[in-house]
Protein backbone atom coordinates (compact mmCIF):
# COMPACT_ATOMS: atom_id res chain seq x y z
CA UNK A 1 0.00 0.00 0.00
CA UNK A 2 1.09 3.57 -0.08
CA UNK A 3 -0.58 6.74 0.89
CA UNK A 4 3.08 7.77 0.73
CA UNK A 5 2.90 7.02 4.33
CA UNK A 6 0.30 4.57 5.04
CA UNK A 7 -1.63 7.24 6.10
CA UNK A 8 -15.40 -18.79 -13.44
CA UNK A 9 -18.59 -18.67 -11.76
CA UNK A 10 -21.81 -17.93 -13.63
CA UNK A 11 -23.78 -14.77 -13.14
CA UNK A 12 -27.07 -15.45 -11.40
CA UNK A 13 -29.93 -12.98 -11.19
CA UNK A 14 -32.62 -14.69 -9.18
CA UNK A 15 -36.22 -13.94 -8.31
CA UNK A 16 -37.52 -16.79 -6.22
CA UNK A 17 -39.60 -17.28 -3.13
CA UNK A 18 -37.96 -17.42 0.26
CA UNK A 19 -38.27 -20.81 1.90
CA UNK A 20 -37.19 -22.30 5.17
CA UNK A 21 -33.97 -24.22 5.44
CA UNK A 22 -30.51 -24.25 6.93
CA UNK A 23 -27.07 -23.80 5.42
CA UNK A 24 -24.15 -26.16 5.66
CA UNK A 25 -21.97 -25.57 8.71
CA UNK A 26 -19.12 -24.34 6.50
CA UNK A 27 -21.10 -21.77 4.49
CA UNK A 28 -19.50 -18.49 5.55
CA UNK A 29 -21.67 -15.37 5.52
CA UNK A 30 -19.84 -12.06 5.51
CA UNK A 31 -19.83 -8.61 3.98
CA UNK A 32 -18.76 -5.03 4.44
CA UNK A 33 -16.14 -3.17 2.43
CA UNK A 34 -16.80 -2.55 -1.26
CA UNK A 35 -13.20 -1.54 -2.02
CA UNK A 36 -11.83 -5.12 -2.10
CA UNK A 37 -14.93 -6.65 -3.75
CA UNK A 38 -13.28 -7.09 -7.18
CA UNK A 39 -10.53 -9.13 -5.50
CA UNK A 40 -12.87 -11.01 -3.17
CA UNK A 41 -15.77 -11.86 -5.51
CA UNK A 42 -14.94 -10.62 -9.02
CA UNK A 43 -17.01 -8.20 -11.09
CA UNK A 44 -20.08 -10.22 -12.04
CA UNK A 45 -22.24 -8.05 -9.78
CA UNK A 46 -21.95 -5.30 -12.41
CA UNK A 47 -23.93 -7.46 -14.84
CA UNK A 48 -27.12 -7.70 -12.80
CA UNK A 49 -30.00 -5.26 -12.93
CA UNK A 50 -30.15 -3.67 -10.49
CA UNK A 51 -26.47 -4.08 -9.62
CA UNK A 52 -26.21 -6.84 -7.01
CA UNK A 53 -24.92 -6.11 -3.53
CA UNK A 54 -24.82 -9.84 -2.72
CA UNK A 55 -22.28 -12.18 -4.33
CA UNK A 56 -22.03 -15.81 -3.32
CA UNK A 57 -20.58 -19.12 -4.40
CA UNK A 58 -22.97 -21.26 -6.40
CA UNK A 59 -22.61 -23.91 -3.67
CA UNK A 60 -24.62 -21.62 -1.37
CA UNK A 61 -28.34 -21.72 -2.08
CA UNK A 62 -29.76 -20.50 1.24
CA UNK A 63 -31.41 -18.28 1.96
CA UNK A 64 -33.31 -18.02 -1.30
CA UNK A 65 -34.01 -14.37 -2.06
CA UNK A 66 -36.22 -12.26 -4.31
CA UNK A 67 -33.53 -9.87 -5.53
CA UNK A 68 -30.48 -10.02 -7.78
CA UNK A 69 -27.53 -12.12 -6.64
CA UNK A 70 -24.18 -12.40 -8.44
CA UNK A 71 -21.98 -15.45 -8.68
CA UNK A 72 -18.25 -15.41 -8.01
CA UNK A 73 -16.14 -14.77 -11.10
CA UNK A 74 -15.12 -12.20 -13.67
CA UNK A 75 -16.88 -11.09 -16.84
CA UNK A 76 -13.63 -10.91 -18.80
CA UNK A 77 -10.24 -12.53 -18.49
CA UNK A 78 -9.27 -15.59 -16.53
CA UNK A 79 -8.54 -14.23 -13.06
CA UNK A 80 -10.26 -16.16 -10.29
CA UNK A 81 -11.55 -14.21 -7.26
CA UNK A 82 -10.09 -15.16 -3.88
CA UNK A 83 -13.43 -16.37 -2.49
CA UNK A 84 -14.04 -18.55 -5.54
CA UNK A 85 -10.58 -20.07 -5.15
CA UNK A 86 -11.39 -20.77 -1.50
CA UNK A 87 -14.19 -23.17 -2.49
CA UNK A 88 -11.94 -24.90 -5.01
CA UNK A 89 -9.43 -25.58 -2.22
CA UNK A 90 -11.99 -26.52 0.44
CA UNK A 91 -14.86 -28.16 -1.42
CA UNK A 92 -17.09 -28.38 1.66
CA UNK A 93 -16.74 -24.64 2.35
CA UNK A 94 -18.12 -21.64 0.45
CA UNK A 95 -18.48 -17.89 0.88
CA UNK A 96 -21.30 -15.35 0.62
CA UNK A 97 -20.34 -11.65 0.62
CA UNK A 98 -22.59 -8.59 0.84
CA UNK A 99 -21.24 -5.18 -0.18
CA UNK A 100 -22.44 -2.77 2.52
CA UNK A 101 -19.50 -0.44 3.03
CA UNK A 102 -17.12 -0.76 5.94
CA UNK A 103 -19.21 1.29 8.36
CA UNK A 104 -22.29 -0.89 8.02
CA UNK A 105 -20.11 -4.00 8.06
CA UNK A 106 -18.74 -3.04 11.46
CA UNK A 107 -22.25 -2.36 12.76
CA UNK A 108 -23.28 -5.87 11.73
CA UNK A 109 -20.16 -7.32 13.38
CA UNK A 110 -21.25 -5.61 16.58
CA UNK A 111 -25.00 -6.39 16.28
CA UNK A 112 -25.42 -2.61 16.41
CA UNK A 113 -29.03 -2.39 15.27
CA UNK A 114 -28.43 -4.34 12.07
CA UNK A 115 -27.87 -8.08 11.82
CA UNK A 116 -26.32 -10.64 9.51
CA UNK A 117 -29.65 -12.35 8.73
CA UNK A 118 -31.17 -9.14 7.36
CA UNK A 119 -31.46 -8.71 3.60
CA UNK A 120 -28.57 -7.70 1.35
CA UNK A 121 -30.81 -6.10 -1.24
CA UNK A 122 -30.02 -3.41 -3.80
CA UNK A 123 -33.18 -1.69 -2.61
CA UNK A 124 -31.89 -1.42 0.95
CA UNK A 125 -29.38 -3.33 3.04
CA UNK A 126 -30.55 -4.66 6.41
CA UNK A 127 -27.89 -7.36 6.76
CA UNK A 128 -25.72 -9.90 4.94
CA UNK A 129 -28.50 -12.32 3.87
CA UNK A 130 -27.26 -15.06 6.17
CA UNK A 131 -29.62 -17.89 7.06
CA UNK A 132 -32.49 -17.40 9.47
CA UNK A 133 -31.31 -17.40 13.04
CA UNK A 134 -27.71 -16.35 12.28
CA UNK A 135 -27.68 -12.79 13.57
CA UNK A 136 -23.88 -12.52 13.84
CA UNK A 137 -21.66 -12.67 10.73
CA UNK A 138 -18.84 -15.16 10.25
CA UNK A 139 -16.52 -12.35 9.14
CA UNK A 140 -16.51 -8.85 7.72
CA UNK A 141 -14.30 -6.89 5.35
CA UNK A 142 -13.31 -3.37 6.35
CA UNK A 143 -10.99 -0.68 5.04
CA UNK A 144 -11.74 1.50 8.08
CA UNK A 145 -9.91 -0.26 10.93
CA UNK A 146 -11.72 -0.94 14.19
CA UNK A 147 -11.92 2.25 16.28
CA UNK A 148 -12.42 2.70 20.03
CA UNK A 149 -16.14 3.43 19.53
CA UNK A 150 -16.52 0.24 17.45
CA UNK A 151 -14.81 -1.82 20.13
CA UNK A 152 -16.86 -0.33 22.94
CA UNK A 153 -20.05 -1.27 21.07
CA UNK A 154 -18.67 -4.79 20.63
CA UNK A 155 -17.98 -5.02 24.39
CA UNK A 156 -21.55 -3.99 25.18
CA UNK A 157 -23.24 -6.26 22.66
CA UNK A 158 -20.98 -9.21 21.93
CA UNK A 159 -18.03 -9.65 24.30
CA UNK A 160 -19.89 -11.99 26.67
CA UNK A 161 -19.95 -14.71 24.01
CA UNK A 162 -17.32 -13.65 21.46
CA UNK A 163 -14.56 -12.33 23.79
CA UNK A 164 -12.64 -10.10 21.39
CA UNK A 165 -12.38 -8.84 17.81
CA UNK A 166 -9.89 -10.48 15.46
CA UNK A 167 -8.69 -8.05 12.79
CA UNK A 168 -6.09 -9.03 10.17
CA UNK A 169 -4.83 -6.88 7.26
CA UNK A 170 -5.04 -8.85 4.01
CA UNK A 171 -4.65 -6.64 0.92
CA UNK A 172 -3.55 -3.23 -0.31
CA UNK A 173 -5.13 -1.50 -3.27
CA UNK A 174 -4.88 1.69 -5.27
CA UNK A 175 -7.60 4.33 -4.95
CA UNK A 176 -8.08 5.85 -8.39
CA UNK A 177 -9.62 9.19 -9.29
CA UNK A 178 -12.15 8.47 -12.07
CA UNK A 179 -13.33 11.39 -14.19
CA UNK A 180 -15.81 12.10 -16.98
CA UNK A 181 -14.62 13.91 -20.11
CA UNK A 182 -15.90 17.41 -20.67
CA UNK A 183 -17.66 18.88 -23.66
CA UNK A 184 -14.44 20.81 -24.18
CA UNK A 185 -12.51 17.64 -24.91
CA UNK A 186 -10.93 16.65 -21.59
CA UNK A 187 -9.73 13.11 -22.32
CA UNK A 188 -6.82 12.77 -19.89
CA UNK A 189 -6.04 14.18 -16.47
CA UNK A 190 -2.56 14.35 -14.98
CA UNK A 191 -2.59 15.63 -11.42
CA UNK A 192 0.06 16.31 -8.82
CA UNK A 193 -0.46 16.27 -5.06
CA UNK A 194 -1.21 19.98 -4.87
CA UNK A 195 -3.85 19.76 -7.60
CA UNK A 196 -5.54 16.79 -5.92
CA UNK A 197 -5.63 18.76 -2.68
CA UNK A 198 -7.03 21.89 -4.31
CA UNK A 199 -9.73 19.99 -6.25
CA UNK A 200 -11.04 18.07 -3.25
CA UNK A 201 -10.75 21.14 -1.02
CA UNK A 202 -12.97 23.01 -3.49
CA UNK A 203 -10.26 25.56 -4.29
CA UNK A 204 -9.95 24.38 -7.91
CA UNK A 205 -13.61 24.03 -8.91
CA UNK A 206 -13.54 24.30 -12.71
CA UNK A 207 -11.61 22.29 -15.31
CA UNK A 208 -10.56 25.57 -16.93
CA UNK A 209 -8.52 26.60 -13.87
CA UNK A 210 -5.06 27.75 -14.97
CA UNK A 211 -3.48 25.91 -12.04
CA UNK A 212 -4.31 22.58 -13.68
CA UNK A 213 -1.71 20.95 -15.91
CA UNK A 214 -4.04 20.93 -18.94
CA UNK A 215 -6.93 23.37 -18.39
CA UNK A 216 -9.74 23.23 -20.93
CA UNK A 217 -11.44 26.09 -22.71
CA UNK A 218 -14.78 27.39 -21.52
CA UNK A 219 -16.50 26.89 -18.21
CA UNK A 220 -16.66 23.32 -16.92
CA UNK A 221 -17.62 23.30 -13.21
CA UNK A 222 -16.31 20.19 -11.45
CA UNK A 223 -18.78 17.82 -9.77
CA UNK A 224 -17.23 15.94 -6.84
CA UNK A 225 -18.71 12.44 -6.43
CA UNK A 226 -18.19 10.80 -3.05
CA UNK A 227 -19.43 7.91 -0.92
CA UNK A 228 -22.72 8.48 0.87
CA UNK A 229 -22.27 5.80 3.54
CA UNK A 230 -19.50 4.99 6.00
CA UNK A 231 -16.68 3.69 3.84
CA UNK A 232 -13.16 2.40 4.27
CA UNK A 233 -12.36 3.84 0.85
CA UNK A 234 -13.38 7.25 2.18
CA UNK A 235 -11.31 6.65 5.32
CA UNK A 236 -8.19 5.81 3.30
CA UNK A 237 -8.70 8.64 0.82
CA UNK A 238 -9.36 11.27 3.49
CA UNK A 239 -6.35 9.97 5.44
CA UNK A 240 -4.30 10.68 2.31
CA UNK A 241 -5.84 14.15 1.98
CA UNK A 242 -5.17 14.93 5.65
CA UNK A 243 -1.56 13.78 5.44
CA UNK A 244 -0.74 15.47 2.15
CA UNK A 245 -2.91 18.60 2.16
CA UNK A 246 -3.42 19.87 5.70
CA UNK A 247 -1.30 22.90 6.52
CA UNK A 248 -0.28 23.27 2.85
CA UNK A 249 -1.54 25.13 -0.21
CA UNK A 250 -3.35 27.65 1.98
CA UNK A 251 -5.37 24.98 3.80
CA UNK A 252 -5.76 24.90 7.57
CA UNK A 253 -3.76 22.36 9.57
CA UNK A 254 -6.96 20.40 10.30
CA UNK A 255 -8.85 21.04 7.06
CA UNK A 256 -9.38 17.35 6.26
CA UNK A 257 -10.13 14.95 9.13
CA UNK A 258 -9.63 11.22 8.45
CA UNK A 259 -13.06 9.63 8.69
CA UNK A 260 -15.05 6.82 7.11
CA UNK A 261 -17.70 9.47 6.35
CA UNK A 262 -16.46 11.70 3.52
CA UNK A 263 -19.04 14.35 4.41
CA UNK A 264 -17.59 14.52 7.93
CA UNK A 265 -13.96 14.35 6.81
CA UNK A 266 -14.43 17.07 4.18
CA UNK A 267 -17.02 19.20 5.99
CA UNK A 268 -15.00 22.37 5.34
CA UNK A 269 -14.64 21.52 1.65
CA UNK A 270 -18.23 20.59 0.72
CA UNK A 271 -19.58 24.18 0.69
CA UNK A 272 -16.80 25.15 -1.74
CA UNK A 273 -17.68 22.65 -4.48
CA UNK A 274 -19.39 23.81 -7.67
CA UNK A 275 -21.50 20.66 -7.39
CA UNK A 276 -21.35 17.36 -5.53
CA UNK A 277 -23.13 14.02 -5.47
CA UNK A 278 -23.17 11.36 -2.74
CA UNK A 279 -23.46 7.77 -3.99
CA UNK A 280 -23.61 4.36 -2.29
CA UNK A 281 -20.70 2.00 -2.85
CA UNK A 282 -17.63 2.35 -5.05
CA UNK A 283 -19.78 0.98 -7.86
CA UNK A 284 -22.25 3.81 -7.35
CA UNK A 285 -19.52 6.45 -7.31
CA UNK A 286 -17.99 5.21 -10.56
CA UNK A 287 -21.40 4.82 -12.22
CA UNK A 288 -22.29 8.41 -11.30
CA UNK A 289 -18.98 9.75 -12.59
CA UNK A 290 -19.48 7.79 -15.82
CA UNK A 291 -22.78 9.58 -16.51
CA UNK A 292 -21.92 13.07 -15.20
CA UNK A 293 -19.99 15.42 -17.45
CA UNK A 294 -17.07 17.17 -15.70
CA UNK A 295 -17.25 14.87 -12.65
CA UNK A 296 -14.40 13.38 -10.62
CA UNK A 297 -14.55 10.92 -7.72
CA UNK A 298 -12.55 8.23 -5.93
CA UNK A 299 -12.83 4.44 -5.96
CA UNK A 300 -10.76 1.28 -6.26
CA UNK A 301 -8.99 1.07 -9.61
CA UNK A 302 -10.50 -2.37 -10.36
CA UNK A 303 -14.04 -0.94 -10.22
CA UNK A 304 -12.98 1.99 -12.41
CA UNK A 305 -11.46 -0.35 -15.00
CA UNK A 306 -14.43 -2.73 -14.82
CA UNK A 307 -16.80 0.10 -15.80
CA UNK A 308 -14.44 1.48 -18.45
CA UNK A 309 -14.11 4.94 -16.92
CA UNK A 310 -11.10 7.20 -17.44
CA UNK A 311 -8.95 8.03 -14.42
CA UNK A 312 -6.23 10.48 -13.46
CA UNK A 313 -2.55 9.84 -13.01
CA UNK A 314 -1.06 11.27 -9.81
CA UNK A 315 2.49 12.55 -9.71
CA UNK A 316 3.05 10.78 -13.03
CA UNK A 317 2.01 7.39 -11.66
CA UNK A 318 -0.71 5.04 -12.90
CA UNK A 319 -2.86 3.33 -10.21
CA UNK A 320 -3.32 0.35 -12.53
CA UNK A 321 0.38 -0.48 -12.03
CA UNK A 322 0.06 -0.76 -8.26
CA UNK A 323 1.02 -4.29 -7.19
CA UNK A 324 2.14 -5.23 -10.70
CA UNK A 325 5.48 -6.49 -9.42
CA UNK A 326 4.01 -8.79 -6.74
CA UNK A 327 3.34 -8.57 -2.99
CA UNK A 328 4.30 -5.31 -1.29
CA UNK A 329 6.46 -5.36 1.80
CA UNK A 330 5.78 -3.97 5.25
CA UNK A 331 8.27 -4.05 8.10
CA UNK A 332 7.22 -6.50 10.86
CA UNK A 333 7.11 -3.60 13.33
CA UNK A 334 4.36 -2.02 11.23
CA UNK A 335 1.91 -4.74 12.29
CA UNK A 336 0.69 -3.52 15.67
CA UNK A 337 -1.08 -5.68 18.27
CA UNK A 338 -3.94 -4.67 20.55
CA UNK A 339 -4.40 -1.31 18.80
CA UNK A 340 -7.35 0.55 17.29
CA UNK A 341 -7.36 3.58 15.00
CA UNK A 342 -9.30 6.71 15.92
CA UNK A 343 -9.01 8.97 12.90
CA UNK A 344 -5.24 9.22 12.56
CA UNK A 345 -4.59 8.38 16.22
CA UNK A 346 -3.46 4.91 17.32
CA UNK A 347 -4.99 3.91 20.66
CA UNK A 348 -5.12 0.80 22.84
CA UNK A 349 -7.89 -1.78 22.66
CA UNK A 350 -10.14 -1.08 25.67
CA UNK A 351 -8.56 -2.39 28.87
CA UNK A 352 -11.58 -4.53 29.76
CA UNK A 353 -10.54 -6.96 27.01
CA UNK A 354 -8.10 -9.40 28.60
CA UNK A 355 -4.76 -10.39 27.12
CA UNK A 356 -3.93 -12.32 25.02
CA UNK A 357 -7.29 -11.87 23.24
CA UNK A 358 -6.81 -8.09 23.05
CA UNK A 359 -3.75 -8.68 20.87
CA UNK A 360 -5.91 -10.34 18.24
CA UNK A 361 -6.78 -6.91 16.87
CA UNK A 362 -3.91 -6.24 14.46
CA UNK A 363 -3.43 -2.84 12.86
CA UNK A 364 -1.04 -1.61 10.20
CA UNK A 365 0.58 1.51 11.64
CA UNK A 366 -0.76 4.51 9.68
CA UNK A 367 2.78 5.93 9.50
CA UNK A 368 4.21 2.76 7.95
CA UNK A 369 5.85 3.07 4.56
CA UNK A 370 5.05 0.59 1.81
CA UNK A 371 7.16 0.42 -1.29
CA UNK A 372 5.56 1.64 -4.52
CA UNK A 373 4.99 4.80 -6.47
CA UNK A 374 1.26 5.52 -6.78
CA UNK A 375 0.52 7.61 -3.68
CA UNK A 376 -3.17 6.96 -2.89
CA UNK A 377 -3.84 3.49 -1.54
CA UNK A 378 -5.68 1.61 1.18
CA UNK A 379 -5.09 -1.42 3.35
CA UNK A 380 -8.14 -3.63 3.70
CA UNK A 381 -8.79 -6.00 6.62
CA UNK A 382 -10.84 -9.05 7.47
CA UNK A 383 -12.37 -9.13 10.94
CA UNK A 384 -14.06 -11.91 12.90
CA UNK A 385 -14.60 -13.12 16.46
CA UNK A 386 -12.10 -14.57 18.89
CA UNK A 387 -14.53 -17.11 20.38
CA UNK A 388 -17.87 -18.75 19.69
CA UNK A 389 -17.14 -19.73 16.08
CA UNK A 390 -17.86 -23.43 16.72
CA UNK A 391 -17.55 -25.68 13.67
CA UNK A 392 -16.78 -22.67 11.49
CA UNK A 393 -13.52 -21.79 13.29
CA UNK A 394 -11.28 -23.78 10.93
CA UNK A 395 -13.06 -22.64 7.74
CA UNK A 396 -12.77 -19.01 8.88
CA UNK A 397 -9.05 -19.48 9.59
CA UNK A 398 -8.58 -21.00 6.15
CA UNK A 399 -10.42 -18.08 4.54
CA UNK A 400 -8.15 -15.55 6.23
CA UNK A 401 -5.05 -17.53 5.26
CA UNK A 402 -6.07 -17.41 1.59
CA UNK A 403 -4.35 -14.01 1.58
CA UNK A 404 -1.00 -15.19 2.93
CA UNK A 405 1.58 -17.19 1.05
CA UNK A 406 3.24 -20.35 2.36
CA UNK A 407 5.37 -19.95 5.47
CA UNK A 408 8.95 -20.80 4.44
CA UNK A 409 10.44 -23.85 6.14
CA UNK A 410 14.18 -24.34 6.45
CA UNK A 411 14.83 -21.14 4.56
CA UNK A 412 13.19 -22.45 1.39
CA UNK A 413 10.10 -20.62 0.11
CA UNK A 414 7.49 -22.99 -1.38
CA UNK A 415 5.76 -22.00 -4.62
CA UNK A 416 3.11 -19.32 -4.17
CA UNK A 417 -0.15 -20.87 -5.34
CA UNK A 418 -2.43 -17.93 -4.54
CA UNK A 419 -4.64 -16.53 -7.28
CA UNK A 420 -3.54 -13.45 -9.19
CA UNK A 421 -5.28 -10.32 -7.96
CA UNK A 422 -7.14 -7.82 -10.14
CA UNK A 423 -5.24 -4.84 -11.48
CA UNK A 424 -4.34 -2.36 -8.76
CA UNK A 425 -4.36 -4.78 -5.79
CA UNK A 426 -1.45 -6.41 -3.99
CA UNK A 427 -0.90 -9.00 -1.29
CA UNK A 428 0.96 -7.41 1.62
CA UNK A 429 3.16 -10.26 2.83
CA UNK A 430 6.36 -9.44 0.97
CA UNK A 431 8.18 -9.56 4.30
CA UNK A 432 8.50 -13.09 5.76
CA UNK A 433 8.35 -12.00 9.40
CA UNK A 434 5.29 -9.83 8.77
CA UNK A 435 3.60 -12.81 7.11
CA UNK A 436 4.51 -15.19 9.93
CA UNK A 437 3.18 -12.78 12.56
CA UNK A 438 -0.15 -12.33 10.78
CA UNK A 439 -0.64 -16.07 10.20
CA UNK A 440 0.26 -16.74 13.84
CA UNK A 441 -2.58 -14.46 14.93
CA UNK A 442 -5.03 -16.15 12.56
CA UNK A 443 -4.14 -19.57 13.95
CA UNK A 444 -4.32 -18.61 17.61
CA UNK A 445 -7.11 -16.03 17.64
CA UNK A 446 -10.04 -17.63 15.79
CA UNK A 447 -11.62 -20.26 18.05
Amino acid sequence: MHRNKLHVGLLAATAVLVFAGSANAADLYGGGATFPAPAYVGDLYNGTSPVAKLSRDSAITLPAVTFSVAGLGNSTGTKIPVFQDYHSRYSADAVSYCQTGSGTGKKILNNDGIFANGACSPAGITGFSSVSGQSAPDFIGTDAPIATADYNTFITNMAATRTAIVQIPVLAGAIALPFKDTAGGLTSVALNTEQVCRIFAGDIKNWNDSRLTSPVAGSHPITIVYRSEGSGTSFAFTSYLAAQCNGKFGLAADFFKPNQSFATAAALALPNYSASSAQAGNNGVVSKVKTTTDAIGYADIAEVLSQGVMYASVNGNDPALFGSTGPVSLAPAALLSGKVLDGATVADVPASVAAPARNCTRLVNPTAVISGAYPIAAVTYLAAYNAGNGAKATPIKNLFKQFYGPIPAGGVTPPDTRVSLPTGYAYIDGNTLFRSSAVGSINSCIN
